[in-house]
């Protein structure tokens, strides 16, 4: 019964931090209509940057956060306003191929670099929370796993009211709804696309600093956690924060109980069987819906 509970609580810290990154992800293919490949690569970014700025300043992780949420916001916006949108109005369709191809090439070419610069062996960064856990019962419990866990939910609550209270997230739902009725309505479509892009790529950064006191960084890192953004989106449907909630909690969870009582590779088998058949029987997921956008 303790290794059922433990595996549950596991999964669900893990899971949160998995929400907050396929938030972003499920935030782009939401409004834009677009999959951006490079997602997990510029998670590897986030990490490495933090890295670097807690090597040189011996900062606190977790205020190292702030910084690299700021530069990945940055770099999202600029990134969406001055390429992508220029892809995205050469090729107007459901999901331009210009945008995947570059997407995709963009972070292979983020991949190489991260290894040419920082080699291939993962770098366990030392900060003041690394071990440290605390014991409920027989329950183990991470302290870096768990101030992650509730940072990165705070995170997704604040976009989530964000998105329903403030005038920009109602354009940023607006757009996802239907583009040409937002268009109408006098919302600036590229505007839009480039803040709802930068927000989505500035929780990448958040992501990768709360990864960093507990998560080993290397090259490839990022591909671990893009396959299951991929899934997560595809749970909980596009666009939609509180699907990626859900559906994070839920791959978390499958993963530590699945290793607990098999193995490593069947709870990834498990995750990936899951993954066909939501796409099979509901792929607009469990909280996502069709929208039109033509």
């Amino acid at each position: 019964m303790d290794r059922f509970v433990q595996a549950i609580i596991s999964g669900l810290l893990m899971g949160g931090v998995y929400s907050t990154i396929a938030v972003g992800l499920s935030l782009a293919f939401g409004v834009m209509r677009i999959i951006n490949w490079a997602h997990g690569e510029l998670l590897m970014a986030s990490m490495y940057i933090s890295y670097i700025i807690i090597s040189m300043t011996d900062l606190n992780p977790y205020l190292v956060m702030l910084g690299t949420t700021v530069i990945l916001f940055a770099f999202g916006y600029l990134f969406q306003d001055k390429i992508l949108n220029k892809l995205l109005s050469r090729e107007e369709t459901r999901e331009p191929i210009s945008v995947l191809l570059f997407t995709a090439g963009f972070g292979m070419v983020l991949s190489n670099l991260a290894l040419i610069i920082f080699g291939g062996n993962p770098i366990l960064v030392k900060t003041a929370y690394q071990g440290k856990t605390f014991a409920v019962g027989n329950i183990i419990v991470s302290v870096p796993r768990l101030i992650s866990f509730i940072i990165a939910i705070t995170a997704t609550a604040a976009l989530y009211l964000f998105l329903q209270k403030t005038e920009i997230g109602r354009a940023i739902r607006a757009t996802s709804q239907n583009r040409n009725v937002a268009k109408l309505m006098g919302i600036n479509q590229k505007i839009t696309y480039s803040l709802a892009f930068g927000i989505g790529i500035g929780l990448v950064g958040l992501s990768g600093a709360l990864l960093v006191p507990y998560f080993p960084i290397y090259p490839l890192v990022g591909q671990t956690f893009s396959n299951r953004s991929f899934i997560i989106v595809v749970l909980g449907g596009k666009g939609s924060v509180i699907g990626a909630l859900v559906g994070g909690f839920i791959v978390g969870i499958i993963e530590q109980l699945a290793g607990q009582l098999l193995t490593d590779a069947y709870a990834q088998a498990i995750v990936f069987i899951l993954f066909v058949i939501v796409l099979l029987f509901k792929p607009t997921g469990l909280f996502g819906r069709e929208t039109e956008s033509a």
